[in-house]
């Protein structure tokens, strides 16, 4: 190696913040970095400035990156130097994306694609460019996980061991690593990609996709004309974590220790470097491998550039400001690069340049002229030129020096005007804005809650009155149907009874015309008989007649034979007729058969139609009851629901009340550590004061002087550790209240709504409608706003109070032993007197805790009497239950008869008990049953159970379902449901029931 053209380069340092991802977003973390535009500064809150190489804010793209802060060192790289470009930050905080860690080839033509790949592109870019220069690249990729070094390009499972050796030529090496000779950029992305899909990677709650190990890229330009190697180091490290946020265990709490020990022994390592007081002392390198594989890029030989990668959210600012001071550390640290070149190639090179000089003196000693070689100037010349180039040389460092001073001081009063400017600025002005709005939020929410319940109670009401309606519509009709059922009935009764009765009637005419039938029937023979016999004789004497006109003789016995043809054709007329009108009985008798028939088959078709109407009006009377029942079992449910919404609501002004109450601690907590902490700065700003003024003058004492500074400092520490307390309960307390707008906003969202066919579902759907989502929405913003500016007063505060520099040079202040010993003696006085107060608070905790505990015990006690009394009243409720089916089916079949004398007596009864009861609210109070019973005592009733002797049926849900409820007015039914119940659970032992 040579050093001929070594000179002192700063570290460089590019600041990156990213965006607010929706995980922040959600739990409604706010920026806290603001970017000054046209300069790399950035400043945290309001008053701390920080200022660097680069800036690039959360617009920034990959390629503007690069392009700004990457490049240049590639450039470097052609010419023999090493290069070097890490990565730290917290974790999550976009290391890995900047690097581009996860980059595959399926990402080549994106914007999103990170260094390492952009990097590979350049690099080949310039090989095709020189054309004629001779490059041979190699890559290596390794990890550092749990302080062991892995290798990621190694195929095989049983991978060697890898060891690190430190060469004073070469420098460190890595023994055992593979390395990859490439000649393409593909070859070198499929090695990133190997290497990127071996890389150990875990989800914590800050990162779904954490690295945790360190890894770094090496590529590896070797120019063989030139007989140059160069290095370019790309370091994507692991981020700092705290376990508390992270929520690691077991293997990811083991890897998060490993690497924060790692990442401290790299600060230690720039704090060395970087800090004045510390130059010249050990930097320790061997701590961490990190560290032992980076020696040369940090204060040795490398173009070094820091990427600190940073996260804006409010809730981080402690590792934000954390990365930013070791990033301003790191800049402070100073390199040496040198062009690298081949050790023997170097040394052919130094001996070539000695001979030369020494031809040079000797040509001047013997005074002769210096012969003219190719490429060489005069000696005088070449004296002259080196006198120059190391007088310039000299210039260069020292403007370089005078340019950092003045960059540094422009900072620090950048800084100190920024500090000073919001003093300039009313504080108590903000104090009462911030006091009116949270005046105002606290009004809000409570109108925003008594509003909630006037809805709710009128919700409540108009369902009542609907279900009044929808029974009373339902029993009307029924009452109509079962009237019209009736009518009917009782008219089919009617045409069936004339039926009967004309069939009846038939049926008795019939009966009477039985003999007369028989009678005709047998005179219809004998007219028969009489007509054949007739006929017969007709026939004879027509026959003798004809006879009678051949023989005259026979003259006058024809003449008579013709009168008695004469008188039979007579008879004969007669006898038809007589037949006739005998048919005709027939044919009347049998269509009065077919008509009794008829009208049998009609009667029993009306016996069958009014069978089927009554068991109509059965069912239809049964449907009505169960109906009835169901529908006072809702009733009651919804009475029951109102009574726990009622419940409910006093329980969330209660919880309402006691939150109120705690944001209000808290946020007076708050402001009081804020009020302490600014006091406890300005005391300490007064001492400093006080201590310079009398300092020369002697005006304090040693002990004086020693215990006021030494009490501010204490109190100062105190009040900033109670103020990031409290900081740490407004983050929880936004983040609460981030997820209940979310929540909210979630339910504004239009959801499908399904058919209502109960009223309970049709309430829920109702009081879901009404209720005044958005204007919740809008107090609990106005809220979250309210927090977040008491987050970034305490955040600011804390940032004043808690000063890196102040920490390192707080006991500067001691100077003598008798201040040191003074100092020692007020800690031993405050630290007696703190644990006497802890021990103090300690006992009095012990006996709460006691107390508590007995406390616990009598509630467990309570609640198992308590379960032992339901399960009890339970089996009470079933028995009454099933004494009550036993009881009230007969009880339907009785007619409807008016009160008795006892259930009048009942009625009066409970007329004075809800009297003595008669309060404002849903349903009475049962605690009053001693008063109800001395009422049911001094009436001397005798309760009687049977339905069907008293009248009255109890049902489980405390509805009167008898008929004889009908006689009471609706508001003694209303009453009576509510305590039908509770009467004869508690009556049925001290009344003789009579069965």
């Amino acid at each position: 190696m040579t050093n001929n053209e070594a000179k002192v380069i700063p570290v460089r340092v590019a600041l990156r913040c990213r965006p607010l991802v929706p995980k922040e977003l959600n739990e409604g973390c706010e920026c806290c970095l603001t970017f000054s535009p046209g300069e790399p500064q950035v400043i945290v809150g309001t008053e701390k400035a920080f200022t660097y190489d680069y800036v690039f804010d959360p617009m920034a793209e990959q390629e503007e990156v690069f392009t700004v802060a990457v490049s240049p060192l590639l450039s470097g790289l052609f010419k023999g130097y090493h290069a070097t470009v890490l990565a730290y930050g917290q974790t999550g905080s976009g290391k890995t994306f900047s690097m581009g860690g996860t980059y595959t080839s399926a990402q080549e033509d994106q914007p999103c694609v990170g260094v390492i790949p952009r990097v590979i592109q350049r690099i080949f870019q310039e090989k095709d460019k020189g054309g004629s220069c001779d490059f041979t690249l190699t890559v290596s990729y390794l990890e550092i996980y749990n302080e062991d070094i892995l290798d990621l390009l190694c195929p095989s499972k049983d991978k060697p061991a890898i060891s690190i050796r430190e060469d004073p030529k070469e420098g460190i090496k890595i023994v055992g690593l593979t390395e990859r000779v490439v000649r393409s950029a593909q070859e070198m992305v499929a090695c990133l990609e190997l290497g990127n899909s071996s890389r150990t990677v875990g989800s914590t709650a800050m990162n779904a996709e954490s690295s945790r190990s360190h890894a770094i890229f090496t590529i590896t330009l070797e120019q063989r004309s030139d007989s140059m190697v160069s290095k370019l180091h790309l370091v994507d490290l692991a981020g700092s974590e705290r376990q508390k946020k992270t929520k690691a265990e077991g293997d990811r709490l083991k890897e998060g220790i490993s690497i924060n020990r790692g990442l401290l022994a790299l600060g230690n390592v720039i704090s060395a470097l970087g800090e004045e007081s510390k130059k010249g002392t050990h930097v320790p390198y061997r701590d961490s491998k990190v560290t032992r594989l980076l020696q040369d890029s940090l204060g040795r030989n490398s173009h070094t550039l820091m990427i600190a990668c940073v996260s804006p959210a409010d809730s981080n600012i402690e590792e934000t400001i954390n990365t930013l001071r070791y990033a301003d550390r790191a800049r402070k640290i100073k390199n040496k690069p040198i062009v690298n070149m081949d050790p023997r190639t170097a040394e052919t090179q130094r001996l070539k340049q000695q001979v030369q000089e020494l031809q040079v003196m000797l040509l001047h000693a013997r005074g002769g002229v210096a012969p003219v070689l190719s490429g060489t100037e005069s000696s005088e010349n070449v004296n002259n030129l080196v006198e120059k180039n190391r007088s310039l040389q000299d210039q260069n460092s020292r403007l370089c020096r005078e340019l950092s001073e003045t960059t540094g001081q422009a900072a620090l009063m950048f800084e100190k005007i920024i500090m000073v400017s919001p003093g300039l600025q009313p504080s108590h002005m903000c104090k009462l804005d911030l006091q009116n709005v949270l005046v105002t939020l606290e009004d809000q929410e409570l109108k925003g809650k008594v509003e909630l319940m006037k809805s709710l109670q009128d919700v409540i009401l108009e369902l009542q009155v609907s279900v009044e309606d929808v029974t009373g519509g339902f029993t009307a009709h029924h009452a109509l149907r079962q009237a019209q059922m009736s009518k009917e009935l009782m008219e089919l009764n009617k045409v069936l009874a004339l039926k009967e009765a004309f069939v009846k009637k038939m049926c008795q005419n019939d009966s009477q015309l039985e003999p007369m039938q028989s009678e005709h029937q047998h005179n219809m023979h004998s007219l028969q008989a009489s007509v054949d016999s007739l006929l017969k004789e007709k026939e004879d004497l027509v026959l003798a007649l004809q006879s009678a006109k051949k023989d005259t003789q026979h003259a006058k016995l024809s003449e008579q034979r013709r009168k008695r043809l004469q008188e039979l054709e007579g008879q004969l007329v007669e006898m038809k007729k007589k037949m006739t009108e005998q048919s005709k009985l027939l044919k009347l008798k049998e269509s009065s058969v077919r008509g009794v028939s008829k009208l049998m088959s009609e009667i029993q078709s009306m016996k069958s139609q009014r069978v089927q109407l009554m068991r109509q009006l059965k069912e239809d009377t049964e449907k009505f009851r169960v109906w009835k029942s169901q529908k006072d079992k809702e009733v009651l449910q919804l009475k029951e629901k109102d009574r726990k919404r009622q419940y409910e609501i006093m329980k969330l002004e209660r919880d309402f009340q006691k939150q109120a109450n705690v944001l209000r601690r808290k946020t007076e907590e708050a402001a009081a550590a804020n009020k302490r902490l600014k006091d406890a700065l300005q005391k300490r700003s007064e001492v400093s004061d006080k201590r310079r003024d009398g300092h020369g003058r002697g005006m304090e004492t040693a002990a004086s002087r020693v215990k006021s500074w030494l009490l501010n400092e204490v109190e100062l520490l105190v009040s900033t550790e109670e103020a990031r307390r409290h900081l740490k309960d407004l983050l929880e307390d936004r983040k609460i209240l981030a997820h209940d707008i979310s929540q909210l906003k979630g339910q504004l969202q239009p959801a499908p709504r399904s058919r209502r066919t109960l009223i309970i579902s049709e309430l829920e759907s109702k009081v879901g409608q009404e209720t005044p989502i958005s204007k919740q929405v809008e107090n609990l913003e106005t809220e979250m706003g309210l927090r977040s500016a008491q987050i970034a007063d305490l955040q600011q505060k804390v940032l004043a109070a808690d000063n890196d520099s102040r920490a390192k040079h707080r006991w500067d202040n001691i100077n003598t032993v008798v201040e040191a010993k003074c100092s020692l003696k007020i800690l031993m006085a405050e630290l007696v007197a703190a644990k006497s107060a802890a021990a103090r608070l300690e006992s009095s905790l012990k006996q709460e805790q006691g107390n508590l505990q007995d406390l616990s015990r009598t509630l467990a006690e309570e609640r198992g009497v308590m379960s032992t009394m339901d399960v009890e009243h339970q089996q009470q409720r079933v028995e009454l239950e099933q004494n009550h089916q036993e009881k009230v089916g007969p009880a339907q079949h009785h007619p409807h008869t008016p009160p008795k004398p006892a259930v009048r007596g009942l009625e009066r009864a409970l007329d004075q008990a809800l009297a003595l009861d008669r309060r404002p609210g849903p349903r009475p109070d049962r605690r009053n049953s001693s008063r109800i019973i001395r009422v049911l005592v001094k009436s001397n009733l005798f309760l009687e159970c049977n339905a069907s002797a008293a009248g009255i049926g109890l049902t489980m849900n405390g509805n009167i379902t008898n008929q004889t409820c009908d006689a009471y007015s609706p508001s003694k039914q209303s009453e009576l449901s509510e305590y039908s119940l509770f009467i004869f659970a508690n009556v049925q032992n001290t009344f003789p029931l009579q069965k």
